[in-house]
């Protein structure tokens, strides 16, 4: 992880008439070969609902993104339908452009396929994530129709031109997202603090006329790992402490909120890859956790597409 800057966490609060925005992308992916094996997808599909259910009754409203391998089984219209009666939405997990350094074209297609493929099931995506490249990935997915993206690591850095590079920072030690996958290092405000740009060659700078809204958070770390001090070298499990972790940012975010007059501030986003299921109560406790900024009013659930509204 990059270290631009030491910024301090507000502690004190301050009244607002803006809650800060809370969102979950759930990644659905992991999953090899399951388009083609219905009894593989269905046991898939059912750790999904499980947490949409829990989600959903526990008052959150969860982005469920959605690898192509998920989206081309001939079940998965039945799980999109069940995920949008729940108030979830249904998203893109692209996961493309991390190896070499693709052209636009090759991007733009993919990018494409996989819009298509979920809009084949009733939804017309607005996020996508896992686009991280050394290519021109906010272009091409401008191009396919999408107007967001979270999940930013620090290989996201790899487009950028070279005088938009973080200070110490060294290109040729981010070979690949899998070694370089962590967050990119930026300050509290500006990953709580979304932006719009047009260009993957200088994408950390806010355009006010881009057309692609950049939504950081607590991007290069799954909920699970979120209480590790080295998650390479002990790996993750869902924890108590992970959910203690997750309060405090959230808090974090909601404090520096409540002293900024950004009014794109703040947006506190989070991921979970599924993958391994949480175990039960998990995800009932974590957005439990966070019930004392919700019933005050000082945080609120959206889903992407609210998100992109309310920033444009």
């Amino acid at each position: 992880m990059v270290n631009l800057t030491s910024e301090p966490v507000p502690t004190l609060s301050q009244s607002t008439d803006e809650a800060t925005i809370l969102t979950m992308s759930i990644h659905v992916e992991g999953w090899t070969g399951e388009n083609q094996n219905p009894e593989k997808f269905d046991r898939h599909a059912a750790r999904i609902l499980d947490v949409a259910h829990e989600a959903h009754q526990a008052g959150a409203i969860f982005s469920f993104e959605l690898s192509s391998q998920f989206a081309t089984s001939s079940g998965a219209k039945n799980v999109v339908d069940e995920l949008l009666s729940l108030g979830h939405a249904v998203e893109v997990h692209a996961d493309v452009g991390g190896v070499g350094t693709p052209s636009f074209e090759d991007l733009a297609k993919q990018l494409s396929t996989k819009f298509i493929q979920v809009q084949n099931l009733g939804i017309d995506p607005i996020l996508v994530s896992g686009i991280c490249s050394r290519g021109p990935f906010v272009e091409a997915a401008i191009s396919a129709g999408y107007g967001m993206t979270t999940g930013v690591v620090e290989y996201c850095l790899t487009s950028l031109d070279a005088i938009y590079h973080p200070e110490g920072w060294n290109v040729d030690e981010c070979p690949s997202p899998a070694e370089c996958h962590g967050d990119p290092g930026f300050s509290l405000s500006k990953k709580a603090t979304p932006w719009s740009v047009f260009s993957s060659a200088d994408w950390t700078v806010p355009d006010v006329d881009g057309g692609f809204l950049i939504v950081v958070g607590e991007s290069g770390s799954t909920v699970k790992c979120l209480s590790e001090d080295d998650a390479a070298v002990t790996g993750c499990q869902y924890q108590n402490e992970d959910i203690k972790e997750y309060t405090h940012l959230a808090e974090s975010y909601v404090l520096h909120d409540e002293q900024s007059d950004d009014h794109r501030c703040c947006v506190f986003s989070t991921t979970i890859s599924i993958g391994l299921p949480p175990p039960e109560g998990f995800i009932s406790n974590l957005v439990d956790s966070l019930s004392f900024l919700v019933d005050n009013g000082r945080a609120q659930w959206l889903s992407p597409r609210q998100i992109y509204e309310k920033m444009n």
